[in-house]
């Protein structure tokens, strides 16, 4: 397989599983608590660090968890793409666009972690 078709594979299923994880939350939360699908909803995405959805999600999935779940995974998804391109770069021997995709690997991975780092 090459890592073009890889690529796309990649970006289909991430898409994928995110649809179905955002769907599946929906239709969860007529069964959580009262509130959570309120305007006024206190529910944001500090209250749920990733740490803490990964522990709980088997046990006891709520509606907000799953959804942030399938956010999480349409945020990997990109991520997951310019990683491969690194690949690809490096493969081909393109020393140039390997550096800059390799920063832009960087820099998202920066913004990814940063918040966590600060708070």
């Amino acid at each position: 397989m090459e890592l073009e078709d890889l690529v796309v594979l990649v970006m289909r299923a991430g898409l994928l599983v995110s649809v179905a994880l955002l769907i599946g939350g929906v239709l969860m939360t007529p069964l959580g608590p009262a509130g959570v699908a309120d305007v006024h909803s206190p529910v944001n995405s500090s209250a749920y660090p990733l740490s803490r959805l990964l522990h709980t999600l088997p046990s006891a999935p709520s509606a907000v968890a799953v959804m942030f779940m399938g956010l999480a995974a349409l945020l990997a998804t990109p991520l997951i793409r310019v990683a491969l391109a690194v690949l690809e770069f490096a493969k081909e021997g393109d020393w140039i666009y390997l550096g800059l995709t390799f920063l832009v690997l960087l820099i998202l991975l920066i913004s990814l972690f940063l918040p966590s780092i600060r708070g």
